[in-house]
């Protein structure tokens, strides 16, 4: 709604003649208000005031005494206030209590207060089926928007409540105020409920976007809704708990009957297993025996181990006693041998000890020669240190003589005259030159820079020379036709359509020019009607492939500052199946598509297909008569057609119904695009002109070059010379400030030189005493030499005793030897004997030993026996003559008898005892769902008897009103219920009759046309009017679609229903409405003016002015 449309005050409208009606604005009079507004957010404003609104009586032509408008239903919407909410600035809704009919063009914002009304009672913006955000109800360019709702208090000593709901854009976020306080959307809510507000039941509150989804319900879904809306919330929940009931009867029927099946199974497997399992437990009496007869093996193995070792026990005890007799008779033999052996090792000992103290003495003695070695090479240092000293005085001496002779040289020097050198004239004369040189230098560049601009200009021109003569011969070549027809229908299409052409390799995949270059029409006479099915832009329209180059296009387009038009095309299109085949054209006297008839690039016929539709774009040359043209529209599948000299325009609104058609013809204009036009002389004349005027400007430009460069040439000539003068200046300067440097750091080095003179000689003259301390340091080092010498000589001394001890030992340890082997081969003999003693000995205790383990295991394993075995008698007394073999022997006979007993199963009685464990489990199972059944069944009928007849009687009453509704048009129908025993699939059956030769049928989408169907629905839903339990019921555009006599008739019974007293508030909003319906005192029109030709001034758009002057004029006439 525009800003400057205006609206009237309550009371100007009360005090009008007809009150019925309200126009509503975004500039209100706040003059002529009687309520205070809210304007300005509640948390620093006043509140505004909740009073009862007090309204006068309006009047009708038709009625004959005033009705009640100011008695509201508890929860009735009072007023509603907007402030840049969608498309309102600031508007103020003061509906009446019964029905209210919001009528105004298409655009003006009578959707946008459905919208008000479901953000501002605290709803989702998906009931509305319009945006994605809260933030998208705000007007446009506006930071937040207001929606303000006041309703009626159940109390009428009470203030009506008022909502107040801030939308901020940016953040998308939601603020609520109540009766002026701040709170959170839980409040609204609960307020909303306490009213039973049901703006989330399609039954109470269809916005336009909510028609279709409404028309969509399912019988089902329409059962539930219907519940919300009329009956007491008891039921619905009683509906909920039956359906759950019936669900978990269900579940656990089929449970139980599942258990059922799998019972017999199983006990059909018990019976068929017994004979199994009694082979088997034969089967394992036998394995037990076996099992018993292998446990006594060990026992008998034990009593034979443990005989075999006491008899080889008692063996080894004899031998002992052998041994021990044969080693005490050869006792003397062995001990002499033995005092032998120790007299060696005694030996052994001594030599290893002397051996030891020789090698110390050779150790040390290497030791005392290194160290005299270490001595020899400190006396040669200490002479080669005396000979340098030496050496060192020598070259001293020469170095003072010649120190003095240059000190003596300096001074001389020193004596003669200065040199004279001012550095400042020297700097002036090179400075002067410096600055001619920069002089010349700036004139230079200035000169260069003018003949590079002249160059420049020369080559532009010459550029252009060479572009002009192109296109002048392009003009006779039939691609610079094409890009001359471009030229001429869009500069800014051809430079973009020449800057790809010359950048190609930039984009990933071809960029193909505009249709009206790259394409034609294949048959001339086509092309009118071909032409006329695009728009103009589509002949401009450049065609990409990829979205990377769509990007690149559109970045260098808008830097180039051209406004082009570019797509995107995928290839599809081309091989999409024809909305009508071959025979049905020719039917229609239709000949093709509009795509058949063009030929270009793929990527190109693409895009046109996608954006202009061509594929779906009938063309004939001959026309098409009425009949083929209604049969075309009742279809609905053509939507554009070019046929003989005329192209017709089909648009179809879905939402609405197969009803809502609207068709524009206009004539096919001769072709401008596609046809060949002769060539455009003046264009030839216009370039040549251009070639002639180049080469004039180019032959002053060369006139005006030559000077410039002669001038240049001079100018860099003379900064050459002035470069040789200022090197040869600075050469001479440094020569002469060398000579004068030298000669003013003369004192100093005279200062130098004599230092070093007189360091020298206070070396010279350190010379004695350094000598002297050599020669101390050279005769120490001999006296130390000397000393060593003869330590070393006393330690070769013993060396040589050390080793005369060391022979006396070794010589008696030969000795103790030979005597050894001498005892030990007397004795030879005997010692055999002795250790054949001892190795039988060791045999008799390694196989006593061994039979002592075998026994030890055997009796392990008899232990292990005993513990698990419950034949443990059996096994302790066994016959003492019982063998092993004779063991094997009974256990081979009883395994032959278990080849004569096959079980096929061998885990058949364990499977016997599980299975059974199942079947006592399951029938425990089924005894315990069947009690659960039956109280389920219970629990259903109990509740079933209180619901049932409640929703009969409910929809005997909606079916009631229904009937009459439609006995009221000459039709006839009723609304019943579809029982069955889930109670999910209960739902609403309505039946209908439009005619009189018909019975009743179920309203669907197949048998009622679609005008048919939307009276269905409006007079379902007046039916719930008198029974609805919300304070006010919403529908948005529901007559959209219907034949007139049937809007009519609908109005008729709408206005009838809707204006009864104690029924709830009804909105009605429709764009338009037909003359001479029906009218009643009680409800209340409001009409919404907007557009961008609305009044300045608010009293220009008075209703009730407006509406006495026609009563005037119609009195008149």
């Amino acid at each position: 709604m525009p800003q400057n449309s205006n609206r009237r005050s309550k009371q100007d409208l009360e005090d009008g003649s007809d009150g019925d009606l309200e126009s509503q604005g975004s500039t209100p009079d706040s003059r002529s208000r009687k309520r205070m507004r809210t304007d300005s957010p509640p948390p620093t404003n006043t509140p505004p005031s909740s009073r009862q609104p007090q309204r006068d009586a309006s009047e009708d032509d038709d009625d004959e005494g005033p009705v009640d408008l100011t008695t509201f239903k508890p929860g009735a919407i009072v007023r509603v206030r907007l402030a840049d909410f969608v498309t309102y600035e600031k508007a103020e809704f003061l509906p009446g209590p019964s029905l209210n009919m919001i009528i105004g063009p298409n655009g003006t914002g009578k959707s946008s207060l459905v919208c008000a009304i479901c953000l501002g009672l605290g709803f989702h913006y998906n009931q509305l089926g319009r945006a994605t955000a809260f933030g998208d109800y705000v007007k446009h360019g506006r930071p937040e928007a207001e929606v303000e709702i006041e309703l009626q208090s159940a109390d009428p000593s009470e203030p009506n409540p008022i909502v107040l709901l801030r939308i901020e854009r940016n953040r998308d976020n939601r603020f609520w105020w109540l009766n002026g306080k701040k709170c959170g959307l839980k409040n609204i809510q609960a307020l909303v409920r306490g009213f039973n507000i049901q703006v989330d039941n399609l039954c109470q509150f269809l916005p336009q976007e909510k028609v279709a989804e409404f028309a969509g319900l399912s019988p089902v879904d329409l059962l539930l809704q219907t519940q919300r809306a009329a009956a007491p919330p008891e039921m619905i929940d009683q509906h909920e708990e039956l359906k759950k009931l019936r669900g978990s009867e269900k579940l656990v029927y089929q449970a139980n009957e599942t258990d059922k099946e799998q019972l017999v199974i199983l006990e059909a497997r018990q019976e068929s297993s017994r004979a199994e399992k009694e082979r088997l437990e034969e089967r394992d009496q036998v394995v037990e025996k076996v099992a018993l007869l292998r446990d006594a093996i060990p026992f008998v193995e034990y009593r034979l181990a443990r005989a075999e070792h006491r008899e080889f026990k008692a063996q080894k005890d004899d031998a002992q006693r052998r041994l021990r007799k044969l080693q005490s008779e050869m006792q003397p033999s062995l001990q002499a041998c033995e005092n032998k052996k120790t007299y060696r090792d005694q030996v052994t000992t001594a030599v290893k000890a002397r051996k030891t103290a020789v090698e110390l003495a050779e150790k040390e003695s290497q030791t005392l020669i290194k160290t005299i070695e270490a001595l020899d090479e400190k006396i040669q240092i200490h002479n080669q240190a005396v000979d340098a000293q030496l050496d060192s005085h020598r070259k001293r001496r020469q170095a003072v003589q010649q120190k003095q002779q240059k000190i003596k040289d300096l001074e001389l020097r020193q004596k003669k005259d200065a040199i004279e050198f001012n550095a400042a004239e020297w700097n002036e004369r090179t400075r002067a030159r410096d600055r001619q040189k920069r002089e010349n230098d700036t004139e230079i560049d200035e000169l260069a820079a003018k003949h590079i601009e002249l160059k420049d200009r020369g080559r532009d021109l010459r550029n252009d020379e060479a572009q002009a003569k192109h296109d002048l011969e392009a003009l006779s070549t039939e691609a610079g036709k094409q890009m001359n027809k471009l030229l001429r229908a869009s500069p800014d299409t051809h430079k973009a359509w020449e800057w790809i052409q010359e950048n190609r390799d930039q984009f990933e995949k071809e960029v193909y020019g505009p249709p009206l270059i790259t394409c034609s029409v294949k048959d001339p006479r086509y092309t009118a009607m071909v032409e006329s099915v695009l728009k103009k832009d589509d002949f401009l329209v450049l065609t990409a492939q990829t979205d990377n180059d769509v990007e690149k296009l559109n970045r260098k387009l808008f830097n180039m500052k051209l406004k082009v038009s570019f797509r995107k095309t995928n290839g599809s299109g081309l091989d999409q199946q024809p909305l009508l085949n071959d025979h049905n054209l020719q039917r229609l006297n239709l000949e093709g598509w509009a795509l058949d008839f063009i030929e270009g690039p793929s990527p190109v016929l693409s895009m046109l297909c996608a954006s202009a539709r061509i594929n779906q774009a009938a063309v004939s040359l001959r026309d098409i008569t009425d009949d083929q043209f209604n049969e075309i529209n009742t279809s609905g599948i053509l939507g554009k057609i070019a046929a003989g000299g005329t192209i017709y325009q089909i648009t179809r609104r879905r939402e609405y119904g197969p009803q809502a058609v609207s068709t524009s013809t206009r004539p096919i204009l001769p072709p401008s695009h596609w046809v060949d036009q002769p060539m455009d002389d003046s264009r030839r004349v216009e370039i040549q002109a251009r070639i002639d005027s180049i080469n004039d400007e180019f032959a002053k430009l060369k006139a005006e070059a030559g000077p410039t460069g002669d001038k240049i040439r001079d100018l860099r000539a003379a900064n050459d010379r002035l470069t040789r003068e200022i090197a040869e200046i600075r050469e001479e300067k440094a020569k002469l400030q060398k000579a004068f440097n030298q000669h003013a750091a003369l004192p100093d080095q005279i200062k130098r030189e004599t230092e070093e003179l007189q360091e020298m000689q206070r070396r010279g003259r350190e010379f004695v005493g350094d000598l002297a301390r050599i020669n101390m340091r050279h005769d120490e080092d001999v006296c130390r030499r000397a000393r060593t010498a003869l330590v070393h000589k006393s330690c070769v001394s013993r060396i040589r005793i050390c080793h005369q001890d060391l022979l006396k030992a070794e010589i008696r340890l030969i000795e103790a030897n030979s005597d050894i082997e001498a005892l030990e081969e007397r004795d030879k003999d005997i010692r055999t004997h002795l250790e054949n003693e001892k190795q039988q000995v060791e045999e008799l205790t390694r196989q006593g030993r061994l039979f002592k383990r075998r026994a030890e295991e055997t009796l392990a394993r008899c232990m292990e026996i005993q513990q698990r075995s419950d034949n443990l008698e059996y096994l302790m007394n066994l016959d003492e003559a019982m063998t092993v073999d004779q063991l094997e022997a009974e256990i081979q006979a009883e395994e032959a008898k278990l080849d004569f007993i096959q079980a096929n199963n061998p885990n058949a009685a364990r499977d016997f005892g599980r299975r059974q464990m199942d079947v006592d489990k399951m029938m425990e199972r089924i005894a315990k769902a069947e009690e659960s059944l039956e109280k389920t069944a219970k629990r259903i009928t109990r509740l079933r008897e209180k619901w049932e007849p409640a929703l009969d009687q409910l929809i005997a009453q909606i079916s009631d009103a229904f009937s009459f509704n439609f006995e009221q048009i000459g039709c006839a129908g009723e609304v019943g219920i579809h029982k069955e025993d889930d109670f999910e699939n209960w739902a609403i059956e309505i039946k209908v009759k439009f005619r009189e030769n018909e019975t009743l049928q179920i309203l669907d989408s197949h048998r009622q046309s679609g005008g048919e169907r939307s009276v269905s629905t409006i007079f379902y839903l007046m039916s719930l009017q008198s029974l609805a339990r919300a304070p006010f019921r919403v529908v948005d555009e529901i007559n959209q679609g219907m034949d007139p006599r049937n809007e009519r008739m609908v109005h008729e019974r709408m206005v009838e229903i809707a204006c009864k007293e104690h029924t709830s508030q009804y909105f009605l909003i429709t764009p338009k409405l037909l003359t001479g319906l029906k009218y009643d005192q009680r409800m209340k029109v409001l009409c919404i003016a907007s557009g961008e030709h609305m009044p300045s001034s608010y009293e220009q758009m008075d209703v009730s002015k407006i509406i006495k002057a026609r009563r005037a004029i119609m009195a008149a006439v």
